[in-house]
């Protein structure tokens, strides 16, 4: 059981899976487990990245206003808020799609942007949803009607420091297109 734990849940070790026969093949995940595994590696790279983190931040804040300001007049887009006394991390930009109002489900609208070059995601999902707690707790998916909704109607979009002002452009241009 404690080795279950410390590979976060899998039925089998990740060593056992890369020695055995087929190692492309992930395993199953029937119990909580976590996955506190960090590299010295990963540590002397989290110690420079601390360095940066306020200039990081600070350039996330700066593209997740053009957001907010670019999109703002799309009804069907909820755009997310941030208290005015305090900073976000903006760690993603993640928008909720009014399937009332929307001219295409959330599906279809990711599926419009991925093919223009927009690569998004489903902003949360519901934990109650994920198998694991739904057959271990008996919970059913209405149990949390809102955590249902975020999870089908949340869309996150593309927001990090890599990206160009084309490419924050683009995003805007290609939602703005949906119809």
């Amino acid at each position: 059981y404690i080795s279950k734990l410390r590979n976060h849940g899998a039925e089998i070790s990740e060593e056992q899976r890369h020695n055995g026969p087929k190692p492309y093949i992930l395993p199953d995940f029937n119990i909580l487990g976590y996955n506190y595994r960090m590299t010295d590696l990963q540590g002397a790279i989290g110690v420079v990245q601390i360095k940066k983190l306020k200039f990081l931040i600070d350039e996330r804040q700066k593209w997740s206003n053009f957001y907010l300001d670019e999109l703002k007049n799309i009804d069907w887009l909820e755009l997310p808020t941030s208290p005015t006394h305090f900073s976000h991390g903006w760690q993603s930009f993640v928008t909720i799609i009014n399937p009332d109002i929307a001219p295409k489900s959330r599906n279809q609208i990711m599926d419009i942007l991925q093919k223009n070059g927009v690569s998004t995601r489903p902003g949360t999902h519901a934990v109650h949803m994920l198998n694991y707690y739904k057959n271990s707790m008996k919970i059913h998916e209405n149990d949390f009607p809102n955590a249902k909704f975020a999870n089908n109607n949340s869309m996150a979009i593309p927001l990090h420091n890599n990206m160009s002002k084309q490419d924050f452009e683009h995003v805007v241009n290609c939602i703005k297109s949906i119809r």
